[in-house]
Parts: C-alpha cells; structure tokens; sequence
C-alpha cells in the first residue's frame, strides 16, 4: 500500500507539474500578445506623432513662406511709394530750375535789349 501510495503521489505530482507547466504557457503566450499589442500601440502611436510633425512642419513651412512674401510684398511696395515721392520731387526741382533758368535768360535778354538801347541812345543822342 505503501508503494502504491507513493505512485499515486507521484502521478499526482507529474500532473500538477504539468498544470503548472501549461499555466507558465499560457502567462507566456499571453505576454507575448500583450507585448505584441503594446509595441503594435507604440508603432501606432509613433506613427501619428510623425504625422502630426510632418504636418506641423508644413504647416510652419507655409506660414512661413506666406509671412515672407508678405513682408517682401510690403518691402517693395514702400520702394516703390519712396521710388514715387523721389520722382516727383525730382520733377519739382526740374520745373523749379526750368523757371529759374526761363527767368535768368529773359533777366539777360532784357539787360541785353537794355545795354543795346543804351549804347544806341549813346551814339544817336
């Protein structure tokens, strides 16, 4: 009785054993798709996050290039308003030194017509 005591202790011992060894299975087996479902999440999660930059890249990208052209818009649209003023003081001074040389020709002319007259009056008089 004895002997077969012990087998049966034995038998019992190799079958829970091998309960243990089949739970240990499947917690592993279950890790392993709880680590594959989480590194499966970080991919997805690190996918979206360089989306996102990429999308945020572009989106400094364009705000950038619509800020410059602004800014080079309003640069030379300041050029050409000082581009503007400078002609037409260039022309003020023209007209100006038109009436200033159009009065000094008609101040020689007549001390010119003048002197004629003088000197004419001079000789006939």
């Amino acid at each position: 009785m004895n002997y077969s005591g012990v087998n049966l202790n034995l038998e019992e011992g190799d079958i829970l054993e091998e309960q243990v060894i089949a739970r240990l299975m499947e917690l592993d087996a279950r890790a392993f798709e709880i680590s594959a479902g989480r590194e499966k999440q970080l991919a997805d999660i690190e996918r979206r996050y360089k989306e996102e930059e990429q999308k945020m890249i572009k989106d400094f990208t364009r705000r950038i290039e619509d800020e410059t052209r602004e800014i080079a818009q309003k640069i030379l649209q300041e050029g050409q308003q000082e581009v503007e003023k400078l002609n037409l003081k260039t022309g003020e001074i023209l007209e100006n030194m038109e009436r200033e040389f159009e009065k000094s020709r008609k101040d020689m002319t007549d001390e010119i017509l003048k002197r004629i007259f003088d000197v004419k009056r001079e000789n006939h008089g």
